[in-house]
């Protein structure tokens, strides 16, 4: 009983010096500072504690000291193992891409775009390609498979923009030290920044997942600056009402093995869980603490084991991680803040049922999105159109291009030119 009694307090100890390892959170008193309060906590009610059990055990007061420098060594070597020493960094580079270059944004951020022209020039509006994610980019990705999901457009006398949203890939990435954190609104200012960049009046956005959305909160913040919307494989059209996008046939059987391994990945380290509670603290001193890099690294390593589980399935075909993108140059951070501001959005139907502009919702047969969220763009969108691409799942594209392209081409053909 008495061994349980000093356990008790030394894990009482710990919670408490935890608690002031977050609550000091500012961008003063740094790393070290933080730590050296947190140890003071727990040594402090630690002893307390131990003091006590030892007079309902009828001992000296000083027998609990031989307890709390044990307890506080222990404490020290594995607050520093988990939490004070950053893991080797693995990560591997973003690497350039032939042809890529950056618009310059007003605050000073950079967006990196890859540009095809038209094979003749003409007055349609350019095509800008928004990636799914958030934080998941899409030139490394197009490098990396040599194809491109709009470039058949050119024959079409419009030109092509593939970009990388802030925060992933070649783009820059927010100091979330001093910077607002990302947000929808801060998406839609880029994308509007790009489209003054390109000189147009009016874009044409394809989206693919999260990138539809995305593309239509541009739309509702800027109707007549966008001509048309290709809406691929979308996401949810109000994240709030979706928090759970996959139905149970969007994932692959796993065996016991399997699922142990991927429930491991899906669990980040201890560091990453301090620093999220630091953030509802301080924001500036939570980034201090936790870089850019580190969230990405360990992000990278769950979305490869995910996909290569088939959490989720990306194809039709009998390997699930066919058609994932690559986990090159994906910021975790541009992800989980972008999606939190998007959660706390309203409901844009009310808007969109008014948004005079022509659509199309493509959906592979096999996307691992829940069907109902194409069904809800459908019905929203009073000029949008349907097209199911047979054999295809996320990323109707890359499976099926050829019908994928002529989806595409037959939507965006009245444009002023001819078709091919």
């Amino acid at each position: 009983m008495s061994l349980l009694l000093r356990l008790l307090a030394v894990l009482v100890a710990l919670v408490a010096a935890t608690a002031v390892f977050i609550i000091s959170a500012t961008p003063y008193f740094g790393f070290w500072l933080q730590a050296v309060l947190a140890l003071g906590m727990f040594v402090a009610t630690g002893f307390t504690l131990l003091k006590g059990v030892e007079r309902r055990r009828g001992r000296r007061v000083q027998d609990a000291w031989p307890w709390m420098l044990g307890a506080a060594v222990v404490y020290v070597v594995v607050a520093q193992l988990l939490v004070g020493r950053a893991p080797e960094r693995t990560l591997d580079p973003v690497l350039p891409v032939a042809g890529a270059a950056e618009f310059t944004l007003p605050d000073g951020g950079r967006l990196a775009y890859l540009h095809v022209r038209a094979n003749e020039p003409s007055d349609a509006a350019p095509v800008l390609v928004l990636h799914d994610g958030p934080g998941i980019p899409l030139l490394a990705q197009l490098a990396e498979r040599a194809r491109r999901p709009y470039d058949t457009l050119a024959r079409l006398g419009r030109d092509v923009y593939y970009l990388d949203q802030r925060g992933a890939g070649l783009s820059s990435r927010l100091n979330l030290i001093r910077d607002k954190p990302y947000s929808v609104a801060m998406h839609v200012a880029d994308l509007e920044a790009a489209r003054v960049a390109i000189g147009a009046e009016q874009v044409v956005l394809a989206g693919t997942g999260w990138g539809a959305t995305l593309a239509v909160q541009y739309a509702i913040t800027h109707p007549a600056r966008v001509e048309r919307l290709v809406l691929e494989s979308p996401g949810a059209l109000w994240p709030a009402e979706w928090p759970e996008l996959l139905p149970a046939t969007a994932r692959a059987r796993m065996t016991d093995v399997q699922a142990s391994l991927y429930a491991a990945v899906q669990q980040p380290p201890l560091r990453l869980v301090l620093g999220r509670m630091m953030a509802d603290v301080s924001r500036a001193a939570a980034h201090q603490f936790i870089d850019d890099w580190e969230a990405d690294q360990w992000w990278t390593q769950s979305l490869t084991a995910s996909w290569q589980l088939g959490q989720p399935r990306f194809s039709c075909g009998d390997d699930p991680a066919r058609g994932a993108p690559t986990v090159r140059g994906v910021g975790f951070f541009a992800n989980s803040y972008t999606l939190a501001d998007a959660a706390r959005l309203p409901d844009p139907r009310p808007v969109l049922r008014t948004l005079d502009v022509d659509v199309l919702v493509v959906r592979g047969a096999c996307d691992f999105v829940d069907e109902r969220v194409r069904d809800q763009y459908v019905e929203a969108l009073p000029r949008a159109r349907a097209v199911t691409i047979e054999g295809a799942g996320h990323h109707a594209w890359l499976e099926q291009p050829e019908r994928f392209g002529a989806a595409v081409a037959e939507f965006l053909g009245p444009a002023g030119v001819e078709q091919p």
